[in-house]
């Protein structure tokens, strides 16, 4: 009996094949939507973190606590900190310990002038805990003193190319600054942030702004670290090194941590919204079909179906329709995240928006077996709910009065 109900259901949902595709393709754009929404948030967040910590940042760094609040070169750590600090850590598990100095200044050549953050670096200790010497795409890596490698996009802006001379103005202990350096490379730049960003050796920025020690100690991790329990480990080792300062991920990335906290309750309007369009759409659909097929059912009660059949007919016919729309919906949308974390969506057109916040030039989706049970969940329980009403309606249709009425 069970197989002929779904039989008669299955026959039914193609009798009216318009109404039938509006209800399949009202479920399947909800879960299309809701893979791809936990696809793309799960996805940025990683890609941030990723890019920040294997080429710009390190896992977390060690900071002047002066420095922390006030970003100025003379608030950085001295050479005594930094000696010690570097010592102490020695004691952990780490891939790599590299030493930098930062400074704001001007960059300017022949044909014009642009802001930049002058980072200084140790040319053998820094591929130890970021990748910046892979990025080189022109010219060589820091090889040796007034050398400067500069981002591919400032050096187009400035009409920069490898081997010219060029002028740094930076702010430094005694004020303002200068001083020439050899474009050695031009390197690839994976983030929006890093696109103003020169690098040099560590030595000729500590002679350019005259001040000694380090702005920061970038430190990675071994692969598979839990960097939550590294950062602890960090802080109760210079816990007694007055003035310095643990930063983890957040505190160096605070748009991350705006987008991590929370990150789902900040979908909830979206998930509620969508299901809603997919519930009202199949409830709609399905309370329509009852109410053209009222004379129909009577019949068909008249003759001896059962009420409670006829109710469970119409859930069947509800839940092919959300079935195929689940698939439908949820293939192409997890076929279009697949696709997205092999080749990433290039955000490039959205500079302006979120240049200063860290955030990738390309974007990875994420892919999980979750997603196919949030889409469920949410989208396909909802439209199961919403045909419960139509259902109920014909399980209390009276015979006679359904005949009349149809």
């Amino acid at each position: 009996m069970k197989l002929t109900t779904a039989r008669m259901a299955w026959r039914n949902l193609w009798r009216h094949k318009q109404r039938t595709i509006l209800m399949i393709a009202t479920v399947a754009v909800g879960s299309l939507v809701i893979l791809v929404l936990f696809g793309l948030t799960d996805g940025m967040v990683g890609s941030l973190t990723a890019t920040q910590v294997e080429w710009n940042q390190g896992n977390f760094q060690v900071r002047s606590a002066l420095y922390a609040d006030d970003p100025i070169p003379e608030n950085a750590m001295s050479s005594e900190q930094v000696a010690a600090a570097t010592a102490a850590l020695a004691k952990m598990r780490t891939a790599g310990i590299a030493p930098r100095m930062e400074t704001f200044g001007m960059l300017r050549s022949a044909y014009g002038t642009d802001g930049v953050m002058l980072r200084g670096i140790d040319p053998t200790r820094e591929p130890k805990v970021t990748r910046l010497d892979r990025l080189v795409v022109e010219g060589r890596y820091l090889d040796a003193a007034g050398q400067i490698l500069l981002p591919t996009t400032l050096a187009e802006d400035l009409d920069i190319r490898v081997g010219e001379r060029v002028v740094v103005l930076a702010i430094g202990a005694e004020g303002t600054d200068s001083r020439a350096f050899v474009v050695a490379g031009l390197f690839h730049s994976p983030s929006f942030d890093l696109e103003q960003t020169a690098m040099a050796s560590i030595d000729d920025v500590r002679s350019l702004t005259g001040v000694e020690g380090a702005t920061a100690l970038a430190i990675a991790l071994p692969k598979g670290g839990s960097d939550r329990r590294a950062v602890e480990e960090a802080r109760q080792i210079l816990a007694d090194h007055e003035g310095v300062t643990v930063a983890d991920f957040f505190d160096l990335n605070p748009f991350a941590r705006f987008m991590i906290s929370g990150a789902t309750l900040k979908m909830i309007p979206f998930v509620i919204m969508i299901s809603l369009m997919a519930g009202f759409g199949v409830a709609n659909t399905a309370f329509y079909s009852v109410l053209e097929r009222t004379r129909e059912f009577g019949v068909m009660t008249a003759v001896g179906m059962s009420r409670k059949l006829l109710a469970r007919m119409v859930l069947l016919e509800s839940t092919f329709a959300a079935a195929i729309g689940f698939v439908a919906g949820g293939g192409l949308g997890y076929g279009g995240l697949l696709y997205l974390s092999r080749n990433g969506w290039d955000i490039s057109v959205l500079t302006d928006m979120v240049g200063s916040l860290g955030v990738p030039r390309v974007v990875y989706a994420s892919t999980s077996g979750w997603y196919w049970v949030a889409a469920l969940s949410v989208v396909v329980f909802t439209a199961l709910v919403a045909a419960w009403y139509p259902a109920r309606r014909v399980n209390r249709l009276e015979p006679v009065a359904a005949i009349r009425e149809g």
